[in-house]
């Protein structure tokens, strides 16, 4: 546990804020879908409709956004915000790119 109290709070809300909508991702498609969710991600992107579930994926940053201003940790709520673009401009990238 000396680990996770070494770690910056910036670096642990950027990684929350990368891991976290990445594992809800990979739940919602294995939930949803037939098949795994390895094998329906690239359905998906044939399809065009990654870029939806990204944006339901990323939700859950919400939360920990409201949770580390709760806790006046305006670090990692920063960070949080800051991974919560990455995904938007990827969802952005995967809908309107070629």
């Amino acid at each position: 546990m000396d680990f996770l109290k070494k770690i910056s709070a910036g670096l642990m809300g950027w990684l929350s804020g990368l891991v976290i909508p990445f594992g809800t991702l990979l739940l919602l498609v294995e939930y949803s879908m037939e098949g795994s969710a390895l094998d329906s991600i690239p359905t998906l992107y044939a399809y065009d409709e990654l870029g939806i579930w990204i944006t339901l994926a990323v939700l859950p940053n919400l939360l920990l956004f409201w949770f580390w201003i709760r806790k006046k940790n305006t670090r990692a709520s920063q960070a949080i915000l800051g991974a919560t673009i990455f995904w938007a401009i990827l969802s952005l990238t995967l809908k309107f790119g070629t």
